[in-house]
Order: C-alpha cells, then structure tokens, then sequence
C-alpha cells in the first residue's frame, strides 16, 4: 500500500484541506456579497 501524502497537493498558503475548503467558501462568500452590491449600486 503506497502511503499518502495529500499536503502536495494543498497550494503553499494552507496547511489542511478544512483550512482550505473555509478559505474557498470565505472567497465565495465574499464574491457574492461584492457582485449584489455592485448589482444594488447600479440598479
């Protein structure tokens, strides 16, 4: 059985994957409150 190593496959700025799917979900978070203000502002 070939051991595994999943931090090769992480980017350089996060240690785990729950760090990175909170990063990932954050940013989504964040896109879509800036595009329904953009949509507000120029509504």
């Amino acid at each position: 059985m070939k051991p595994q190593q999943p931090d090769q496959e992480l980017p350089p700025f996060v240690k785990t994957w729950k760090q990175f799917y909170l990063l990932l979900a954050g940013w989504l978070i964040f896109l879509i409150l800036a595009f329904y203000l953009f949509t507000l502002y120029f509504q």
